[in-house]
């Protein structure tokens, strides 16, 4: 007996801990294990309990079974205490998990139940799915109850009224709701935002003041700061928008920093509103708008114009109140950077958006102005060419504009439209000095045309003011009629600008002056005067001085002064090495001594000329010559193979028919056994002039000299498959390529011209050797086109020539960054006196170049420099692009921006250098933390650019510059 009731006793302890250990699992969110503990308990006494723990836990658990155990406990046990609140205590489970419909659900099951928090809690689920008009009847049902729940509410109730627009109805629940613990500062925060929505600005502030305990929150020192600025008391709202800024981070948007600067801009804080109104113009919406304007207006007011146009130009985009002033105040700071090209576009827009806008009569003065100043001469030209009548201030524009544009299109080489546009600027005769100027330049194109014969009319029409075109007239005429051959006018050209010469006239004109006045001299016979004059322009400084004493001693030969002639001949071999006239030097001496029968010294003579000159147009003559000088002197040998090397190297010059009498003399006298075959090939080079060989190659040769390159390339290919053994075949050959050359088909060029590279008697050899060198260096070969320019250097003594394959050296160094070497050759370019403007300016470009990527700054800088001044060219836009980079590197970034403004308003026919320049524009501002003007100078080019390659660039950086400002938020 007392072992079963201690049997008995032991079980019910074993349930009464199992379902201690069951609840305590369930206590824990443990509810799959509690679930199995409970289940274990048999004990009948448990069984009401058990059955609603483990309903319970199966809801809880989220088991399929969960809600269908719930509602078969309460049918099984109505009165059960745990019956009534199942639903309440399955409705909140749900509630604390936010699933809201679930809770209402369970909430729904026990209409009876009353309970302040209840009433909450099904209000707050009904918010949470927007049932707005539903959860407002469950808070209702708290109002009256003096409970925390009725505090609560009364933020949800002020909430629904304040969102659905019912700010007035909305107060006295956010009143209640400054009670609530827990929502306490959110109805004050929506209390205040309900003041301010109704533009209770001042009791919105009166109320603030009285509550200043409360004054910790972002949202209501945001809207105190919002009211103040509303009001106009900006003061008030500087100094709480700076008290915003600096506690909380997140206030720190665009929105509030306009604000800020705009209170600062009113109260005359400069360099506040600046900065605040930066931070905020960066916006690609209206509040950057409007941050730009006022920030433009505080640049126009510094002066800083460059940022001032890029602002207003940010505001005219969005459609706002200030768009019409954006426009405006875009157009006068345009005129003042100037920019008067980009005026006409403005003001044209402004017209266009504004036809009766309240700036209307300063527009159109500012558009009269633009174009009459715009450097965009096409755009004025076609403006005023539109127009039905013509005002005098009109006239003169086009006058203008269109010398202007002619000038460009000089500068182009584009001579023939120069001349035409030219023309245009002669139509009104409103300012004298632009006339006389379009004369002179309208002669000086017809010139380099080879119209001479044109040129002079306008030439002489420059009438005689004394000034310096005057002079420069008189000195064309002097040149056109010279090249016409009119030595007698030529002169007296020539001897009038020496007359009415004043220093102030660049040195080189005077001492060119001197030299074609010793041509003239020379050409109407006056040998004296023409050496007077030769020594005249060594005088004045001319760079000419190999052709001076070549000339010199020239006409001491026509003088009979052999001994004066040789003089200034070995002046130039010794003084000039490198004049182009040295072998004809050479060969003046040896002829001198021929001619004085100095047999021995000749024959010496010529052989130091031929060797060091074998491929001297000369050689003929000096050959033939020779022959004459070894005849004489009984070397009879040496004479034949003289003769012989004419007929076989030179069989169509000018020597070979001499030659050919020679060895005929020498057949006869028996001295010669192969007469007939050097006959044969004298007869086959040199035809009869009415033969089919030489009209057909002369035909084709017409063609080519017309620039009809395809027709003529189709003659000269006939030709060489007609007449294959013809000496004229090189030549045809020759003209066949460089057809192909002209035609821009550079690879059938190139075939051709390899074709006679090596041969070295062709006359024109080394023009062969520099086409193959230029086509191998476009085709990017700038080794192989190397070899060929240093081959041009043994073959030519042409100082023309050698400037051009110098130029193609420095070329292909550079391309090839051996920046050394660019330099060498730069730098002899530079020292050549036969060197152009042109040259010039190219070798101090890529000097320049080379030495930036060396990282020799202040070295580029003195190359660079020199072409800004002179260069009003794309070579000239370049070197301001470098000049910018360098100061850029040195930090620098003043001169840097002074420099690329330079070239963003005077080259902007070269659109690929301005994008580079606005490319660097929007590196410096990053650097200097401008980020709304990098932003607004790349969104322009990235909008108005035609190269891809800058809009790509452009995009990279101003996708950079976002990421960059995501990372620092």
């Amino acid at each position: 007996m007392l072992l079963v009731v201690g049997n008995g006793q032991a079980q019910e302890l074993d349930q009464d801990a199992r379902l201690r250990h069951a609840k305590l699992l369930y206590q824990k969110n443990a509810y799959v294990a509690a679930r199995l503990e409970f289940t274990n308990i048999k004990d009948l006494k448990y069984k009401e309990e058990v059955s609603y723990f483990i309903a319970s836990c199966a809801v809880r658990a989220g088991q399929d079974d969960g809600e269908y155990l719930i509602q078969k406990f309460v049918e099984d046990y109505p009165y059960n205490h745990y019956a009534k609140s199942a639903y309440i205590d399955l409705g909140n489970y749900f509630f604390d998990r936010g699933d809201y419909e679930s809770a209402l659900q369970n909430y729904e099951k026990n209409k009876d139940a009353y309970s302040p928090e209840l009433f909450f809690r099904k209000g707050y689920a009904l918010f949470s799915l927007k049932r707005n008009q539903e959860a407002m009847k469950s808070f209702a049902k708290l109002e009256g109850s003096f409970t925390s729940y009725e505090k609560d509410a009364a933020y949800f109730q002020g909430y629904i009224l304040y969102h659905e627009g019912k700010i007035e109805d909305s107060f006295p629940y956010l009143e209640t709701g400054f009670e609530s613990e827990q929502f306490g500062i959110s109805s004050l925060e929506l209390y205040v935002s309900a003041l301010y929505s109704a533009k209770k600005y001042k009791t919105l502030i009166d109320f603030l003041d009285e509550q200043n305990a409360e004054m910790t929150s972002q949202t209501i020192v945001n809207f105190y700061a919002d009211a103040h600025y509303a009001l106009g008391h900006y003061k008030e709202a500087a100094g709480k928008y700076d008290e915003l800024f600096a506690k909380y981070h997140r206030s720190r948007n665009v929105v509030n920093y306009f604000k800020a600067g705009y209170s600062n801009f009113k109260l005359q804080n400069h360099e506040t509103a600046e900065d605040q109104l930066k931070r905020s113009a960066v916006s690609d919406d209206t509040v950057g708008a409007y941050a730009s304007y006022y920030l433009g207006v505080l640049y126009y007011r510094d002066q800083n114009l460059p940022f001032a146009s890029t602002s207003f130009e940010n505001t005219a985009k969005y459609n706002t109140r200030l768009k019409e002033d954006a426009i405006y105040q875009l157009a006068k700071t345009l005129m003042l950077i100037p920019n008067y090209e980009r005026v006409i576009a403005v003001l044209n827009e402004y017209n266009k958006e504004f036809p009766k806008g309240k700036y209307k009569d300063s527009t159109g003065d500012m558009l009269s102005v633009s174009y009459a100043l715009t450097d965009n001469y096409d755009l004025a030209i076609n403006y005023i060419e539109s127009l039905d009548k013509l005002t005098p201030q009109m006239k003169q524009t086009y006058q203008r504009v269109s010398f202007l544009k002619g000038m460009s299109l000089f500068n182009d080489k584009k001579f023939e439209l120069a001349v035409e546009v030219f023309q245009k600027a002669l139509i009104h005769n409103v300012d004298s000095d632009i006339t006389q100027n379009a004369y002179y330049w309208i002669g000086e194109s017809l010139s380099l045309l080879n119209w001479e014969d044109e040129s002079l009319f306008y030439y002489r029409s420059v009438t005689n003011d004394g000034s310096e075109v005057y002079l420069k007239s008189l000195y064309g005429k002097g040149y056109a009629y010279f090249n016409l051959k009119q030595y007698d006018d030529a002169r007296d050209a020539f001897l009038a600008f020496v007359k009415w010469y004043r220093e102030d006239i660049n040195g080189k004109y005077l001492s060119d002056t001197y030299m074609r006045l010793g041509d003239c001299y020379f050409a109407l016979k006056e040998y004296s005067q023409g050496i007077t004059n030769y020594k005249k322009a060594q005088k004045a400084g001319s760079k000419k001085l190999g052709e001076i004493y070549f000339q010199i001693g020239l006409l001491n030969r026509y003088l009979d002064n052999d001994k004066e002639a040789k003089v200034y001949f070995n002046k130039l071999i010794q003084e000039v090495p490198s004049s182009p006239d040295v072998d004809d030097a050479y060969y003046q001496i040896a002829k001198i001594e021929y001619e004085n029968g100095e047999g021995d010294k000749a024959i010496a003579s010529y052989g130091r000329f031929m060797e060091k000159y074998p491929s001297s147009s000369l050689i003929p003559f000096a050959l033939l010559e020779q022959a004459v000088a070894y005849d004489n002197k009984g070397k009879i040998n040496e004479s034949i193979a003289n003769y012989k090397q004419i007929l076989e190297r030179f069989p169509r010059h000018e020597t070979a028919n001499s030659a050919l009498l020679g060895l005929q003399q020498k057949s006869n006298q028996g001295s010669f056994q192969d007469f007939d075959n050097y006959l044969a090939m004298y007869k086959h080079a040199n035809p009869n002039s009415e033969a089919l060989e030489n009209i057909e190659f002369e035909t084709a040769q017409a063609n080519y000299y017309n620039q009809k390159y395809t027709v003529a390339i189709e003659g000269f290919q006939e030709f060489v498959r007609s007449y294959r053994k013809s000496s004229l075949v090189v030549t045809a050959k020759y003209f066949i390529a460089d057809s192909y050359f002209r035609l821009e088909q550079e690879q059938k060029s190139l075939e051709v011209f390899k074709e006679i590279e090596n041969d070295k008697d062709f006359s024109k050899h080394d023009k062969v050797l520099y086409r193959i060198a230029t086509i191998e260096a476009a085709q990017g070969h700038f080794d192989l086109s190397n070899k060929y320019y240093y081959r041009m250097s043994s073959v030519t003594s042409s100082a023309r020539n050698r400037i051009f394959l110098e130029t193609g050296l420095m070329e292909n160094y550079y391309a090839t960054e051996q920046y050394d070497s660019a330099i060498h050759y730069g730098t002899s370019l530079l020292g050549n006196s036969r060197a152009g403007v042109l040259v010039e300016a190219n070798a101090n470009l890529i000097i320049g170049k080379s030495e930036y990527y060396k990282m020799n700054y202040q070295e580029a800088l003195v190359y660079f420099l020199p072409l800004v001044g002179n260069s009003p060219d794309e070579r000239g836009a370049e070197a301001y692009l470098y000049i910018s980079k360098i100061y850029f590197v040195q930090g620098e970034y003043e001169k840097s921006l002074e420099s690329l403004f330079i070239l963003t308003n005077n080259f902007k026919n070269y659109e690929y250098w301005q994008g580079e320049a606005f490319l660097l524009m929007s590196d410096i501002y990053v650097n200097t933390d401008e980020i709304f003007q990098a932003k607004a100078t790349l969104n322009s080019l990235i909008k108005n650019s035609t190269i891809d390659e800058i809009k790509i660039k452009a995009e990279e950086r101003l996708n950079k510059i976002s990421e960059s400002n995501e990372e620092n938020n």
